[in-house]
């Protein structure tokens, strides 16, 4: 599992490195992503949900938000 570090960092920097790395991991791999921004938080959710690349589960920790990510295709097409 990869772990991807962004608190402290606004959008869209960490949506746009998040797509990266999704599209280099294979199919039902897991990625998670640490973020302190609620916007990231959406941008994430919205993006993954129009593309429907991946299952996500958001958890909202004490200061930051942690995002788990399971690429459920094979390749991205965005």
């Amino acid at each position: 599992m990869m772990y991807l570090d962004f608190r402290g960092e606004e959008c869209p920097g960490p949506l746009v490195k998040t797509v990266k790395v999704l599209s280099k991991v294979r199919r039902n791999e897991k990625i998670v992503v640490l973020t302190t921004s609620k916007q990231c938080v959406d941008m994430l959710k919205q993006t993954i949900e129009l593309f429907r690349v991946a299952k996500m589960e958001i958890y909202n920790r004490d200061n930051f938000y942690e995002i788990y990510i399971e690429k459920t295709v094979e390749e991205l097409e965005v």
